[in-house]
């Protein structure tokens, strides 16, 4: 029994061992034929490295060849001596941009003027001309909180001068010559002062700003309007403060270039505090004081209308106070109904002649815009005009530097033709604008004056004003646009303008680069 027992347990050793032997041989030939692929993979994988090897040494070979040296590293190390040889230009400014605009407008008149000398007879004037301005301008950015600014400009009629465009270039003189280069803006800002974020300088002949563009506007339309002077800023979060302090143009001679004992430097001066409100949602609320110190012959603005321009009083010594407030904005009645209110009132006297007159003037506009839809910018709107007329005893409103024309926002403000004054005055106007197809605007505008104070004998009437205009966005920098004045003078139009009452018709074409 016990060897029975015995056998038993060695036919089981022996049963589990074979077991175990051949399980581990299915392994190793399991492992073995896992190593055999790999190293297949490696073969193949060496061999396709050693073509590539040999494909790479005969493009060498080729290069070599084709470049003409026996030595590749040579010609690279030639063309590193040439490279370090060359001149590097560095600035001091962290970045530098340069920017622009070329303008080209058409016009065409037909306006039948009275001679300026009695039993003359009528003229008419009929014909074409083409306004062109250059500008070129430097910005320097050093660090995060000074830039530094320089702007040319170059402003001609086609043909314009005696010897036409052909020594224009020789003419350095911008008063003298038209198409000479002149310095329209040089300026240095200055941010952060005093480690105060809020607190920036700006020194220098620099374009001004403000508001609805009723007091201080840059004449863009035109030729444009700058102050030499020193403009501070406080900017906070819900209002902001401007302080200006600039030397004006001046008649009386008086060069600060020239030091002299004979000479007393007092030149038209200008200083003005304006403070803007943002606390509002839909409004925003301006309180300005302008003090005009015009020694020399008054100070040159941009003027009521082509023919007050460049000097609305000549040969007038102004000492005046101008105190204004405004308010506008747009509140969210259907697609947006914009406004904007401004008044002001002047103090002061004003020297012509030698006569003492009163500045006592008082002015207001108002404007209100509705707007009907958001994707055709259907937009209609009525403006009004309040300047008071000069008496015996007072010059009525003087205008500052006021936006005649912009291109945008309320563009011809007074009309196309810009003859309806911006003193004595009275005039409303409605019109409407939309956009017939994408990068199309195109509008319409009909306007009244009539003097507050009449030119004698009644005549008292401007006349009525109709245009028309289009606008096409040929590119983001590029825009397109014409338009037509049809005027009908009346009695105090006729003496203003020196026109008959036969209607008159101012049109223009114009394409504008801005970079």
């Amino acid at each position: 029994m016990k060897r029975l027992r015995a056998l038993s347990v060695l036919m089981i050793a022996a049963v589990m061992a074979a077991s175990s032997l051949a399980q581990n041989q299915d392994d190793l030939q399991k492992q073995l034929a896992e190593l055999k692929a790999t190293l297949q993979t490696q073969a193949r994988t060496l061999e396709a490295q050693g073509k590539a090897l040999e494909r790479l040494e005969g493009e060498n070979a080729d290069l070599k060849s084709q470049s003409g040296s026996d030595n590749l590293d040579t010609e690279i190390n030639r063309l590193n001596e040439r490279m370090a040889s060359a001149t590097t230009l560095r600035s001091c400014a962290s970045q530098i941009r340069l920017g622009g605009e070329f303008r080209f407008r058409g016009y065409y008149e037909n306006f039948e003027h009275r001679p300026a000398f009695i039993g003359g007879d009528d003229q008419t004037r009929d014909g074409t001309w083409i306004d062109q301005r250059v500008r070129l301008n430097f910005q320097y950015d050093f660090g995060c909180d000074v830039t530094a600014f320089a702007e040319l400009q170059s402003h001609f009629a086609w043909g314009d001068g005696a010897d036409g465009p052909f020594f224009d270039w020789n003419i350095t003189r911008p008063d003298e010559v038209p198409g000479a280069v002149g310095m329209y803006q040089a300026w240095l800002e200055f941010r952060n002062i005093f480690c105060c974020h809020a607190l920036s300088t700006r020194i220098g002949r620099q374009e001004v700003v403000l508001g609805n563009q009723f007091q201080f506007g840059n004449a863009d339309w035109y030729n444009g309007v700058v102050f030499d002077g020193i403009r501070a800023d406080w900017h906070a979060r819900c209002f902001s403060v401007t302080g200006l302090a600039a030397k004006l143009t001046t008649l009386d001679g008086d060069i600060n270039q020239v030091p002299s004992y004979f000479t007393d430097h007092d030149d038209d001066e200008l200083y003005s505090l304006y403070f803007t409100l943002k606390a509002f949602k839909f409004a925003q609320v301006d309180l300005y004081w302008i003090y005009i110190n015009g020694h020399g012959g008054f100070a040159q603005n941009s003027g009521a209308s082509w023919f007050d321009s460049p000097f609305l009083y000549p040969l007038a010594n102004a000492y005046y106070h101008t105190f204004g407030a405004r308010v506008g904005g747009t509140i969210g009645i259907g697609c947006g109904l914009d406004y904007n209110v401004e008044a002001a009132i002047q103090t002061g006297t004003t020297h012509i002649a030698g006569f003492e007159l009163d500045t006592d003037g008082v002015t207001a506009e108002a404007e209100v815009g509705y707007t009907f839809s958001r994707k055709r910018h259907i937009r209609v709107f009525a403006r009004g005009l309040f300047a008071e007329g000069g008496d015996d005893g007072s010059t009525g409103y003087l205008i500052n530097y006021p936006n005649r024309h912009t291109y945008g926002g309320f563009r011809a403000r007074y009309g196309i033709a810009d003859l309806i004054p911006m003193t004595n005055v009275h005039s409303v106007q409605i019109g409407a604008s939309f956009d017939p197809a994408c990068n199309w605007t195109v509008g319409a505008t009909a306007l009244w004056a009539e003097a507050d104070q009449d030119f004698g004998g009644g005549h008292n009437a401007y006349g009525e004003e109709f245009d028309v205009w289009a606008e096409y966005r040929y590119s983001p920098n590029i825009g397109i646009g014409a338009g037509v004045a049809v005027v009908l003078p009346d009695d105090a139009g006729e003496l203003l303008w020196g026109v008959t009452d036969s209607t008159q018709v101012v049109g223009y074409l114009q394409a504008r680069l801005v970079f």
